[in-house]
């Protein structure tokens, strides 16, 4: 019997042990006073964690969440220093290639294109809520997500899952021909309407019903390679990757407004508010400096349809950006790649275009 105990007290021991360290890793907090004074204003760069891969950034509850596909986390920074609040990792989340995410009823929801799952967590303290995964849900390769009053969208290769933002339970599957989904990437909702780019032409959903509205063809409204997309007011606006352009829409008609052509690379990110429009471009080439690949973040009146200014350069380290969101007045973008592996987070000025900072976890050389 005794040796039976002492058995039992060992294996309790390793469980306990084995739970506190699995219950450690949910949240993986580091402090907050990573911004060094000391540190130049435009470069807050902190040894002891660096960017792996930055893809998805969204802005929500006084911060901005970096989805980092590198590392399979999710970095929690302040919006208005730019330091580090937390970095969200660890088995329980099931973060794997991370690759959209929104925000619904105080929750960051994250798409994970690796292992076909969404992971829902706290804005506030980066606590797991669930992990929401099974084949009714329909999930695959899902690279588009979107929030809108209760309810939570997933655009996967071929077809669009609306999910319960209370309880992540299943609402509905969309899909068929009739939708024409095909590679789906983007996806945006505004009122009672969901907007999705497929490639070749762009979906446009009710989002109370889910019944299709119209499927808008490319050679009417020159889209050539839609991606990425975004709504404000009564405008969408479309990426064409293939085209180096972007589209305007009538959200109440689907109506083409304008083509915005000639951007300087090819557009995979979008975002917008009622006054401005930005594009992030990626041209897949190194610079002069072969640093690259180089980018640029273009800003385009929403009114006019018109480009005001290019941001690109050594100072804005902006290459292969990746996502773009507003937070306030400043624009933060997310860069894969430049400079060189790693990574790094550029915040500007949404409407000057001038430098706040880049937020990077080594320091640079320029």
């Amino acid at each position: 019997m005794p040796r039976l105990g002492s058995r039992f007290g060992l294996m309790l021991s390793a469980i306990i042990s084995a739970l506190a360290m699995a219950l450690s890793a949910w949240t993986q907090v580091i402090p907050a006073a990573v911004a060094s004074a000391r540190l130049p204003a435009r470069d807050v760069s902190v040894t002891g964690w660096q960017f792996s891969a930055p893809g998805a950034i969204l802005a929500a509850a006084g911060s901005v969440f970096v989805a980092d596909s590198g590392d399979d986390s999710v970095f929690q920074l302040s919006a208005a220093t730019g330091a580090l609040i937390r970095v969200v990792s660890g088995p329980f989340y099931q973060f794997s290639d991370p690759d959209a995410m929104s925000v619904a009823e105080g929750s960051i929801w994250v798409a994970n294109a690796g292992n076909d799952t969404v992971t829902e967590f706290s804005a506030r303290t980066g606590a797991l809520i669930r992990v929401v995964r099974g084949s009714q849900y329909r999930f695959y390769l899902p690279a588009g997500l979107a929030a809108a009053g209760s309810d939570v969208w997933v655009a996967s290769t071929s077809s669009v899952t609306e999910i319960d933002a209370a309880t992540g339970g299943l609402v509905r599957v969309i899909g068929g021909r009739r939708y024409q989904f095909s590679t789906l990437d983007g996806i945006a909702v505004a009122g009672n309407r969901v907007w999705v780019p497929n490639g070749r032409t762009v979906t446009e959903i009710d989002a109370a019903t889910g019944a299709l509205i119209q499927v808008i063809s490319g050679r009417r409204d020159h889209f050539n390679g839609p991606d990425a997309v975004a709504v404000t007011g009564n405008q969408v606006w479309v990426g064409n990757l293939n085209s180096d352009s972007v589209t305007e829409l009538d959200a109440a008609t689907g109506a083409l407004v304008r083509v915005v052509p000639s951007l300087p690379n090819i557009p995979q990110a979008i975002t917008a508010n009622a006054l401005t429009v930005w594009a992030a471009t990626n041209s897949g080439a190194k610079g002069s400096d072969g640093l690259g690949p180089h980018g640029s973040i273009v800003q385009i009146s929403a009114g006019t349809g018109k480009v005001v200014r290019v941001i690109a350069g050594r100072p804005y380290r902006v290459g292969d950006p990746q996502s773009l969101t507003l937070a306030g007045r400043d624009l933060w973008i997310a860069n894969d790649l430049y400079p060189g592996p790693g990574g790094s987070v550029t915040e500007i000025n949404a409407a000057s275009g001038a430098l706040i900072r880049v937020i990077s976890g080594r320091r640079t050389r320029w």
